[in-house]
């Protein structure tokens, strides 16, 4: 007879779960063993702590659009597993958590849950075997429907009943968008009738994409994405100014500054603090939830809501196509410039360190078709924006709202699991693989021999000794380019590391090198870590202007910053 860990897997699979990731502990064997030991079992990945495996599960919801899924030991393990679940919930990923529970505790479960419930828009805990399919059942609707985590707190006795043959439960569906309202999209054309206009699609418009460049066309308007939508437009649109966000694109920081008329496309994930202040111009969002879009200084002209794609295509036919293409003439020299220097700088070299930007400059001349590009917070985000750019087809992941800190090399693994047939690369700081990537690159050494035939898996260090960001932030914030690197991060020789542990490693110190090793790289199959020493006093766009300025006055590339870390600090 079947135990409940067995149905539950079987259950999951049922469910669209393909892969859980966890760590082992008495409470949850019954589970674990259930996972490893069924064909028609999701697999199972062992992660090297439980806030790695709710990393990785928020991973692949984020890749796949679908369920993320994680297991835990109680005690101590639930701890641990907040700081990714944190991850999943500010990025409205859909992830389902299951926690142990120790029998022998006072409160069986209820310490977890009070832990849980902070972070997950279901929870419970479940007494008995009987209770297990419809809980589970309630649990991947609330994931799937509310975009957030949902937990479940089981004990193991419960795992390991017997189970008591209820019917499979159907897969959990979210319900349809409600459709947009005639009237708010009449009054939103309006609105969009005019000069100067600006769309942001943020990670809820992703699926709009070609629905945001049409409207786009339409108005004239230039364009920007949010950080977790890096992807939904490919780089080489004319009128694409990159990521707006307080430490993101000069060009789009520009284009929000100086335009008469937003148009928030699913940008429920935008930092309000990049937008204009209040009054200074007319506001449209688009979300599937009246409050999925929070903004600072009073309600938006018109807020219309539905599913994106479908309001977008219902608004289109009611724009006016905009005469006058100045304002999108304008965008586009300012993008082009805005790109030229981008290249500029990357081709600058100071010393005998490795310019950074070069690093992904080189890389994204040759990024392999529909390839997935994983980056971790810290200074590799700065470069990530800056010069990368991405074709049709390829993907970007990163730590969105609460830019977590060694996410980077748990992103990874899970997209290489998730996706086997995408080249995946993963940029790394220093800092943050020694807060944690090094661990998780374990994982990848266990199963190396399924991964060696795979398209390349490349984990790149940015090798500065320092927590690059934190300097940079400290500089501009005294307006001193001169302040020392005040965040050492311990010498480690990474790429020796990486071979001591079984991985294939390479280690690249020389500019004139860079282009050809990642040329050798990426020309090779399954794993391997690119450590680059590159030169720590290499500013951030947002940090070029640090002792050049009136700082009583932020120059354009550091007021998005000033206003950052008035906030912040």
């Amino acid at each position: 007879m079947e135990n409940v860990s067995e149905v539950v897997a079987a259950r999951l699979r049922l469910m669209g779960v393909d892969r859980v990731y966890g760590t082992p502990g008495l409470a949850v064997d019954p589970l674990i063993g259930a996972l490893r030991g069924a064909p028609t079992a999701p697999g199972f990945v062992q992660a090297r702590g439980e806030e790695s495996a709710a990393l990785m599960a928020c991973a692949q919801a984020k890749l796949t659009g679908g369920l993320g899924c994680c297991v835990a030991p109680p005690g101590a393990g639930v701890l641990r597993l907040l700081g990714g679940l944190y991850d999943a919930a500010a990025d409205r990923a859909p992830v389902l958590a299951l926690v142990g529970a120790d029998p022998a505790a006072r409160h069986i479960g209820g310490r977890a849950v009070r832990h849980l419930a902070e972070v997950c828009v279901y929870c419970e805990e479940v007494s008995g075997p009987e209770l297990m399919d419809d809980a589970l059942h309630r649990a991947v609707r609330a994931a799937l429907t509310d975009r957030g985590v949902a937990s479940l707190v089981v004990p193991r006795h419960v795992l390991a009943a017997p189970a008591r043959g209820a019917a499979p439960a159907a897969r959990p569906v979210p319900p349809p968008p409600r459709p947009p309202a005639a009237k708010d999209l009449r009054r939103a054309a309006d609105v969009l009738d005019g000069a100067g206009k600006a769309v942001v699609v943020g990670n809820a418009g992703r699926p709009a994409s070609r629905q945001v460049v049409e409207v786009a066309r339409l108005l004239g308007a230039g364009v920007a994405t949010t950080a977790l939508a890096r992807d939904a437009l490919p780089d080489d649109l004319p009128c694409l100014a990159g990521v707006a966000g307080p430490l993101g694109s000069e060009a789009a920081a520009t284009l929000l500054g100086e335009c008469d008329t937003l148009l928030l496309a699913g940008a429920e994930d935008l930092d309000p603090a990049v937008l204009p202040g209040p009054g200074r111009c007319r506001i449209v969002t688009v979300d599937r939830e009246p409050d999925d879009c929070p903004l600072e200084g009073g309600a938006p002209a018109v807020r219309v809501t539905g599913d994106v794609t479908a309001c977008l295509e219902a608004l289109a036919p009611l724009l006016r196509p905009t005469a006058d293409r100045a304002w999108r003439t304008r965008v586009e020299r300012l993008v082009g410039t805005w790109r030229d220097e981008g290249a500029a700088r990357s081709r600058r070299y100071f010393g005998t360190s490795v310019n950074p930007r070069s690093v992904v400059a080189e890389l994204s001349d040759r990024l392999p078709d529909r390839a997935v590009v994983v980056t971790d917070s810290g200074t590799s985000l700065d470069w990530w924006t800056r010069h990368l750019r991405l074709r049709p087809g390829m993907r970007s992941l990163l730590s969105g709202h609460l830019g977590l800190p060694g996410t980077a090399v748990p992103y990874a693994v899970a997209a290489r699991f998730t996706a086997p047939d995408r080249p995946v690369i993963a940029l790394v700081g220093d800092g943050a693989l020694q807060g944690g990537g090094l661990n998780e690159l374990l994982i990848v050494r266990r199963h190396l021999d399924r991964l060696a035939d795979l398209p390349p898996l490349v984990f790149c260090v940015f090798n500065n000794g320092d927590l690059n960001r934190l300097t940079w932030q400290r500089r501009a914030a005294a307006g001193d380019p001169l302040v020392p690197l005040s965040a050492e991060v311990p010498a480690l020789p990474y790429a020796e590391c990486a071979r001591l542990a079984g991985l294939p490693a390479v280690r690249c110190d020389r500019p004139r090198y860079v282009g050809s090793v990642w040329a050798d790289v990426l020309a090779g199959r399954g794993p391997v870590l690119l450590e680059f020493v590159v030169d720590g006093e290499t500013p951030p766009d947002w940090a070029a202007g640090v002792g050049t300025a009136d700082h009583s006055r932020p120059a354009p590339l550091l007021a998005p910053l000033a206003k950052f870390l008035r906030v912040s600090g």
